[in-house]
């Protein structure tokens, strides 16, 4: 396997691995946010008043706009790759954006730890 190869596993296989949790989802789990900004005070006056399931579903949905926030910068940086022939190279590599899946794709399909498709 060619080094521009596996460096587009090893990044897509790193980003679905930070998709698996975020600051949002771990502060409404424990039911405290760290800081001191207004959003941070109001989001610690609130979470007291939620029932763990009630902060469980909002752990889920700050993961999920988080996953989809990355989802939607990979799908942005292929609309410059397809329309703009942008290319993405590391150490000189050109990364293959384009063999599997693109890279929503391949983020998508990596993502998930029951049902991760393997590289070819």
């Amino acid at each position: 396997m060619d080094k521009g190869t596996q460096i587009y596993q090893k990044l897509i296989d790193e980003l679905a691995e930070m998709s698996q949790e975020c600051a949002g989802q771990q502060w409404a789990l424990k039911g405290r946010a760290v800081g001191t900004d207004e959003y941070v005070l109001r989001l610690n006056e609130l979470f007291p008043k939620l029932t763990d399931d009630e902060r469980k579903t909002l752990a889920e949905f700050a993961l999920n706009e988080y996953m989809s926030g990355m989802f939607d910068t990979l799908a942005h940086l292929e609309w410059y790759i397809d329309c703009e022939d942008m290319k993405i190279t590391v150490d000189g590599e050109e990364l293959p954006t384009q063999k599997y899946n693109g890279l929503g794709g391949d983020f998508i399909g990596r993502r998930d730890e029951d049902d991760k498709w393997e590289w070819e």
